[in-house]
């Protein structure tokens, strides 16, 4: 059952430059309880796919200028700015790629934690601490009692990132956004954050969107996954098909640059070189006939250039949008 089903978003920038088509007809489902991970390069168009989910694009420049977001069968794209504001942080929630820069520095975590609980919740201040002091021991904060009353500038990053958590997680949302949940975390503490966010997505049976460019993390957190490139969803596969076979040359691109211990092994503990894609990301500002990834594409051909290939379903539910599919797989062999 979908929750939430995105259906040829286009979210546009206008600036001095032109107009920049950062989402440009992307498609995808979301599963009640389900973790989709989006994927890609920097600049393709995963954070902007989230914030368009959650109406945050600056309307200064920005817009959603077609598509539908539905959201349990309510198109997004057509409610008040009111409607939203009940829906941001109560049933859709969203993570924040930096906490230092997310948190208010001026005001107490218990502050933050409680001031979204007694706004949709519409309890007294007194529960709403209570329900923080809750949040901040089920993100497993030590002494959370003291911690309410402390400010971000006193918390570790990785408490930071848990503080994150607690308020995105405060009204037991549907839908949890996480926008590279571990980035600047060392390795230890990003575990942490992971199993965590798992844990707490069952107790509550929500989905999770996990935007992020590390295929790490996506092969720890995520059931499917979409891959995305200049705007564009490029590929999307459960997650086991998408390891065992990617469809798309941008998509084996990204599997190469993974460092490979077991190749290590193999040649004698030797680090070989990594693969790298060759090129530059288009300019987004310039229509693209063809394919956006046709330029910096071995498998390249006239028709790529000038023609948007279609999205081809090798097994179900894993589609390319690849005009030279066949040539993949045949090299992959």
């Amino acid at each position: 059952m979908s929750i939430l089903q995105v259906r040829d978003l286009k979210t546009h920038f206008f600036t001095q430059d032109g107009v920049v088509r950062a989402v440009d007809g992307v498609s995808f489902e979301v599963g009640l309880g389900e973790t989709v991970a989006v994927v890609g390069e920097s600049g393709c168009g995963k954070s902007v796919t989230a914030l368009s989910i959650l109406r945050l694009i600056p309307k200064e420049t920005g817009r959603i200028v077609g598509g539908e977001i539905l959201f349990n069968g309510r198109d997004l794209t057509k409610l008040s700015e009111e409607e939203m504001r009940s829906i941001r942080g109560h049933e859709i929630s969203m993570i924040f790629q930096e906490p230092m820069t997310s948190l208010n520095p001026v005001l107490t975590i218990g502050t933050q934690i409680a001031e979204n609980v007694v706004r949709h919740k519409g309890v007294s201040w007194e529960e709403a601490r209570r329900r923080a002091k809750e949040m901040l021991e089920l993100v497993r904060i030590a002494d959370p009692e003291r911690r309410l009353d402390e400010y971000p500038h006193q918390l570790s990053g990785g408490m930071r990132q848990r503080v994150m958590i607690a308020i995105a997680l405060s009204c037991d949302p549907k839908i949890l956004i996480a926008d590279e949940p571990t980035t600047a975390l060392d390795v230890t503490i990003q575990a942490q954050i992971l199993d965590l966010m798992i844990e707490l997505k069952k107790k509550i049976n929500a989905a999770i969107i996990m935007i992020t460019h590390d295929l790490g993390v996506v092969a720890e957190t995520a059931q499917r996954v979409i891959v995305m490139y200049a705007g564009r969803k490029v590929e999307e596969a459960p997650i086991e098909d998408l390891f065992d076979n990617p469809m798309h040359p941008y998509t084996r691109g990204l599997m190469a640059a993974i460092p490979r211990l077991d190749i290590e092994a193999e040649v004698g503990g030797r680090r070989t070189r990594l693969h790298e894609i060759p090129g530059m990301v288009p300019v987004l500002t310039k229509p693209i006939p063809g394919c956006a990834f046709a330029p910096r594409c071995a498998f390249a051909t006239d028709r790529c250039r000038t023609q948007a290939p279609p999205y081809v379903e090798s097994t179900p539910g894993h589609v390319a949008a690849c005009w030279e599919v066949d040539r993949v797989r045949e090299m992959a062999a």
